[in-house]
């Protein structure tokens, strides 16, 4: 009889870290609006407004930069943060 079996493996989690966040991309239109880059791709620049999660907001609400520039009459231009 073995009077000193060896101990059975438990598996510990480890506590994981967050991903980290890209850092959000701002543009403002002629009217002042803001709108969040949610994708940069080979069909061109996608927005949603500045407060919507990409993450969470159905691609179908999401506007290209063509559609926006014709609604808005003008440009859309990236702000820059300050350091």
């Amino acid at each position: 009889m073995n009077h000193n079996p060896s101990p059975t493996p438990v598996p510990v989690s480890l506590p994981s870290r967050p991903l980290p966040e890209v850092p959000v991309e701002l543009w403002v239109d002629p009217r002042g609006f803001l709108w969040r880059l949610a994708e940069d791709g080979q069909d061109g620049r996608l927005f949603v407004p500045e407060a919507v999660n990409p993450a969470n907001c159905p691609r179908m609400v999401w506007a290209r930069e063509a559609e926006l520039i014709e609604a808005f009459d003008g440009p859309l231009t990236r702000l820059e943060r300050a350091a």
